[in-house]
This record gives structure tokens, sequence and C-alpha cells, in this order.
């Protein structure tokens, strides 16, 4: 109930934890988040009514707590931490999620700086072993020793070593694509590794796809701005930012990657957009219903779960109105416009606190009602 649909460890990922104990947000008791964890957040749960969304996959999980340990020592958990109920009690329980926009910076820049140790240690670490992925070459040293390999004799392009991160976990993921006998950029499929190889050669399928949307985890340029990957940034004019001799596009992995910024999907369909307003204009066209004013008697926190409410009704091919489940998405798609369904049920269906969460990992549509309301 405590978080996404999808959720992925990374094989460099501790969760920044150490041996050493940890004191509450709340309290003086201390615990050990290496080995307890979830006597820690059972702890919180249970003692002073606190949920942290996602805690295992904060990068310094022990940085996290002080920060709010400090911010705590001058102001009072309930004047900071938006509080819901998530029992049969009426009991208010504190959420600490990246809906608070505290909260998303303080993850944001323990995030970067956990990705920024990694990149340093990859550049410098001279122990790392690996074999070809397409001959019986051996590296041993550098990580970018064994990238200049694979560029310069297989022509298979993964980009400025300067500017990738998790690099094993990048070798990694393509090396398992390709016993899978996948393509890493088209991702097709074929029955024998001969016929992948020929596939590759002839299309010239030696770089990875930047439309997968997988891959960015794997480059710096997404970690570096709060809710910007590499598409928004490359859209940005940033002429007069550029340093003396500098060109635009320098980094040669996006040159040609002329993608459009991040998309936000419909409540309804499968339809995208870049801007909310005009994914709202689509919605009151096509599925006839006004987001700004079917919201406006609710609050932040109600919107968010009647946002999360309809995507999870959406994925599992059910109509948020009347509950009726079709077969396949069309037919859901049919069900809603024949029987205008497409409108916000009784309160009390959705105003639940297993849809405070979000549905999908990085919904845009979330972070963005805010700028309706504005």
């Amino acid at each position: 109930m405590f978080g996404p649909l999808t959720l992925e460890n990374s094989r460099y990922d501790t969760g920044g934890l150490t041996d050493i104990e940890t004191k509450c947000l709340l309290c003086e008791d201390s615990f050990n988040l290496q080995l307890r964890l979830d006597i820690y957040l059972k702890h919180l749960f249970c003692v002073h009514n606190c949920v942290i969304e996602d805690a295992q996959n904060i990068k310094n999980l022990p940085e996290y707590m002080k920060y709010w340990r400090e911010r705590f020592s001058s102001a009072s958990v309930n004047e900071i931490i938006p509080s819901v109920k998530i029992d049969s009690t009426e009991n208010q329980y504190f959420v600490f999620s990246t809906l608070l926009k505290e909260d998303k910076e303080l993850r944001h820049k323990i995030t970067l700086e956990y990705v920024l140790k990694v990149q340093e240690f990859e550049r410098t670490d001279r122990n790392f072993i690996k074999q070809c992925l397409f001959c019986k070459h051996q590296s041993e040293g550098l990580r970018k020793d064994y990238l200049d390999h694979l560029s310069q004799q297989h022509n298979l392009q993964l980009g400025n070593p300067q500017n990738l991160v998790f690099i094993d976990d990048l070798i990694n993921h393509i090396e398992a694509k390709l016993q899978s006998l996948i393509c890493v950029f088209c991702e097709g499929h074929f029955s024998d590794r001969n016929i992948l190889k020929e596939h590759m050669r002839k299309k010239l399928h030696k770089r990875i796809n930047p439309e997968n949307c997988e891959y960015d985890k794997f480059y710096i340029v997404n970690y570096l701005e709060l809710g910007k990957n590499w598409r928004v940034i490359e859209k940005e004019d940033d002429r007069y930012a550029l340093s003396i001799g500098e060109t635009e596009n320098n980094d040669e992995e996006y040159s040609d990657w002329n993608e459009r910024g991040d998309t936000i999907s419909c409540l309804f369909c499968t339809t995208t957009e870049t801007d909310i307003n005009q994914l709202c204009l689509h919605m009151q066209k096509t599925h006839d219903f006004d987001f700004t004013v079917a919201t406006k008697s609710l609050d932040f926190y109600q919107k968010v779960k009647l946002v999360n409410y309809i995507r999870k009704m959406i994925h599992n091919k059910t109509c948020p109105c009347c509950e009726n489940v079709e077969k396949s998405n069309v037919a859901l798609e049919v069900h809603l416009r024949n029987m205008q369904h497409c409108k916000i049920p009784d309160v009390d269906v959705f105003n639940q606190p297993e849809f405070y969460f979000p549905t999908y990992e990085n919904d845009a549509f979330l972070y963005l009602i805010e700028d309706l309301e504005d």
C-alpha cells in the first residue's frame, strides 16, 4: 500500500545504511537501520503515527532522518507534515512523501549526492574486471577502458563515460538483453544469436534507444535538476550559459536525440501531452471531463487521491464511476464514452488512505495539480 507499483533496487544501492545507530525522528530511541529497518518503521508507525513512503529506496536514510530530526527541534511535526487517516480509528498519521515539496527536495539532494559518489568511484576504481559482451577480450582496470573497447572494436555506443553512472548495472542490463536475444536498440526478439548479430550489423543498431526511458537512470544528467531529465534540459535555451569554446549539444550521446519533454497521461485513455493545460482541454473535448471544475470542492490531497484512484481503476480495466469491469482497455473506453462515466464518484469512494500514494511512479499529473489551481 505504501508506494508506487514499480520499485527497482540497483546493485549499488545500500540505502546509505551503516552499522551506526540512528536516532528516531521524534524521540531518543536508536535503531540500527542496516539490520532492522523494519523495526524502526514499525516504531514510527505505532509510537509516533508516522509513515515514510518508499523508505527502503532512500539512498542515505540516516541523513534523511537527521534532517527531519533537526527540523522538528524548531517546529512540531503536525505543523510541517500532512496527516491522513489510514485505519478504521480516528487516529491521524503523518505521511512523509514526495508530495511534500520539502521532502521531495531533500530526497533529490540525497540521491544526487549518492549518484555523484558512485560516479566518482567508477571513474577511479581500477579493480574492474569484465569479459567483453562480443568477444573473448577481458578488460582489467578502468571501466572507461572497457567502454572504449566496446565502442572501438564492436561499435557499441553507450555514451560518454564522463556522463554515465551505474556502469556495471548498465553493462549487465545490456548483457542480459543480448543473452535473451533482444536487440538493445529496437527491443526486437530473435531466435538465434547469429541472426541477432546480423540484424544489429545491418540495421546499425549498436546504441541504446533514447526513446527507451529505462536507460535514463544510467546518465548523470537525469539526476542533476529536480524534476528534469535530459529531454527537458535539452529543450531549454541555455545559449547564455555556455562556456567559451563550448558548443550546444556537446555531449555526443544526446546530440541527435530530439525527443519531446516529459509527457502527462490522460486519466481515461492513452493520450499524452507535454502541457497539463492541453491535456485538460483534451479531457474536456474527448471525455467531457473538466478536471478544474469537477474538483473545485476538493482540497489538494483529495485531488491527489482522486487521480490515484482513477489511475488504479483504469489500470484494472474498471470503471471509476460504476466499478464495472471490462475485458480490455478499448472496451473500457467504449463503456466510459457510452455511459458518460468520465466523472467523479462519491468522495467517500476515493478519499481513502491507500490512494494517498501514487499508483504509478513519477506520475507527472500529480505534480502539476497545483499549477492548475494557479
